[in-house]
This record gives structure tokens, sequence and C-alpha cells, in this order.
């Protein structure tokens, strides 16, 4: 007789369904640790170097045109 573990048969989806939302925040954080990550050493840059890739001077404005979805950034 066959049993069902938590990884297979039936529950398995129910698994894969609760665990989708949870690897997707975890990719967002991810995402936006890298892009904080990567603004910071930008911003670390000498001012010469930032003008001349064009990466926007340390104001608070540029910011928030970066991060148009929360200004708190």
């Amino acid at each position: 007789m066959p049993t069902l573990s938590p990884l297979n048969g039936s529950s398995g989806g129910r698994i894969r369904r609760l665990t989708r939302p949870l690897a997707r925040l975890s990719s967002q954080l991810q995402h936006e640790w890298r892009q904080r990550r990567t603004e910071r050493v930008l911003n670390g840059l000498p001012a010469e170097i930032r003008k001349d890739i064009g990466w926007p001077a340390g104001d608070p404005l540029a910011s928030d045109l970066r991060h148009p979805e929360n200004p708190s950034r």
C-alpha cells in the first residue's frame, strides 16, 4: 500500500503553494539588497567618476527618482 509523504502525492502541491510566496519574497529581498549594495558602491566613488558614468549627484531627490515606488529609500 503506497504511503503519502509531505513531498509527494496530493500534499506536494499544497507544499509548493505554501513555499512559492516565500521563495518569491526571498528573491525580491535579495534583489533589493543587491540594488542597495550597488548604490552604496557607486555613491562611494569619487564625484568625478560618478559624473563621468552619469550617476546622479548625492542629493536626496536623486534617490527618490531611482525608487519611485518607495521614496523613503
